[in-house]
């Protein structure tokens, strides 16, 4: 097609009113130009080879017409597609410009979106995916819908406002026509997703797709003339959004309900932190990564904060607060519960240690975190971690103390001019350190500096009482007393690594 061709149309179109046989040539000059609409429209992402756009007929008038890296035409190739389309409009071909339009471009931006990994799926293979192909494809959901709003979308409105410059109610429509099968493949996959089984895993993800949905909708909307497309574009999103919405209220429910039934009779080896405890503030974490949206999502339906717990002074002021507060709570709570699982006192307390100077510190590490939780309830719950190391060491050392002192059912100060008999009060303790020794290597302090602050607090009060019990002097010193002041240090070097050990003495 040359330009003089464009311009014969040009005249023929202008004369077709008043001749027959202009009307003929009209007639018989639209298949041409239909073709070549179709053929410019069709440019749909760089893997596609280049158009050939009248190269032989129009030499350097041809557009370059090379895809874009974004799967559109250039803005020269669409001038020249306005151009046909203007001709098309003008003779009274309009539905087929229409045709031509929707179909070419609906496939161009498909095979675009394709390339996003976000094909379609049926709502039945959601439901049977399993769950890593599932969060690959929540994931690349959630950048695609961004990109399709902001890019794809955005550009094929531009391309559709040239070329139906000359009549823009057309326009909208077939722009609402070539939009229509994207928007709602993607609102399918979201919704497939809302009505999945819940679980805990999923939750993270769905708010990612709430939220990239919920961020882009106003531009969506936007992009929409026709207050009947505007609206039911905005109907379709809505429900959409509120539907993952729901389902995100729904899994925190489910979450905390989990929390709370948690009832496994199983103790954890050593004392060490729960599975539970990892998992939770795990989540937590996530959830406070996202908390402006958690705080959309909770809204007036979040938890109640008069369930948090009743000792924090500090008033939570966001649903996202109020829900983090109401699951570290329920895990604490929990915790508490089993420790009871254990028979030894000391090993209760190294338990609620461990778990509950893991949940502070990931708080602190995580400042979304911090902020939501607050200050004062850090600054209480490491409170309760020195009242469990004071609870260990009274259940667990007052005894072996108190070997120390004792002179075997006698007076703890020896008659004037004696020496302290050492040997029942040695012999016991001898008997009771290595008992600790025994049990204690084998209890297990994650944290590095907690375990290191534990064995300051023990030796603090063991070897003080054991540098004056050797200072009273004995009368078997050789037979009793096993063990040097040098050696009790080197001893509880191996508490609380986890790994039972058994003094040879």
């Amino acid at each position: 097609m040359t330009a003089d061709y464009l311009y014969a149309v040009d005249d023929a179109i202008a004369a077709s009113g008043r001749s027959a046989r202009a009307a003929a040539a009209v007639h018989a000059a639209m298949p041409r130009l239909e073709e070549e609409a179709r053929s410019l429209l069709s440019s749909s992402s760089p893997s596609l080879r280049r158009l050939s756009l009248l190269s032989d007929d129009l030499g350097d008038a041809t557009p370059d017409a090379s895809p874009r890296h974004d799967g559109t035409l250039s803005p020269t190739a669409a001038a020249y597609v306005g151009a046909v389309a203007a001709r098309m409009l003008r003779a009274g071909y309009g539905p087929e410009l229409a045709q031509v339009y929707v179909s070419a471009r609906r496939d161009a931006l498909a095979e675009s979106v394709s390339v996003l990994g976000v094909e379609a799926v049926a709502i039945e293979e959601v439901l049977r995916m399993e769950w890593s192909a599932l969060d690959q494809r929540m994931r690349r959901w959630s950048h695609a819908v961004r990109a399709v709003v902001r890019t794809f979308l955005a550009d094929e409105r531009r391309l559709c406002d040239e070329v139906f410059a000359s009549d823009e109610d057309l326009g909208n429509e077939c722009f609402a026509d070539v939009a229509r099968g994207c928007v709602l493949q993607l609102l399918a996959f979201a919704d497939a997703v809302a009505v999945s089984p819940r679980a805990t895993e999923k939750l993270y993800r769905t708010l990612g797709m709430y939220e990239a949905l919920a961020d882009v909708r106003p531009e969506l909307e936007a992009l929409f003339s026709d207050d009947a497309a505007r609206e039911f574009f905005a109907g379709e999103v809505s429900s959409t959004v509120q539907q993952l919405g729901s389902t995100v209220r729904h899994t925190i429910e489910e979450f905390s309900h989990a929390i709370h039934g948690e009832a496994s009779r199983k103790t954890v080896h050593g004392g060490e932190i729960h599975p539970m405890t990892r998992y939770v503030l795990n989540y937590c974490g996530l959830l406070a990564d996202c908390r402006g949206t958690l705080d959309a999502v909770l809204g007036d339906a979040g938890l109640d904060d008069t369930a948090t717990d009743a000792a924090d002074g500090t008033a939570a002021s966001t649903p996202s607060a109020r829900c983090l507060r109401e699951l570290l709570t329920l895990l604490l709570r929990n915790i508490d519960d089993k420790s009871r699982l254990y028979d030894d006192a000391g090993l209760q307390n190294i338990f609620l240690m461990n778990n509950l100077y893991y949940v502070v510190q990931k708080v602190r590490e995580s400042p979304p975190l911090r902020e939501l939780v607050g200050d004062d309830w850090l600054r209480r719950h490491r409170g309760q971690i020195r009242q469990y190391e004071t609870g260990y060491l009274r259940a667990s050392w007052t005894a072996v103390l108190s070997q120390l002192r004792r002179d075997d059912g006698a007076a703890a100060r020896p008659p004037a001019g004696h020496r302290a008999p050492s040997g029942p009060s040695a012999k016991s303790f001898n008997a009771a350190f290595q008992e600790l020794y025994r049990t204690q290597t084998a209890w297990k302090v994650a944290d590095a500096q907690l375990r290191e602050e534990l064995r300051i607090a023990v030796s603090e009060r063991l070897i003080p009482a054991y540098r004056a019990f050797l200072g009273q002097g004995s009368r078997h010193p050789a037979r009793h007393v096993k063990c040097s002041l040098e050696d009790l240090e080197d001893y509880m070097l191996d508490f609380f690594e986890g790994a039972q050990k058994f003094v040879r003495w």
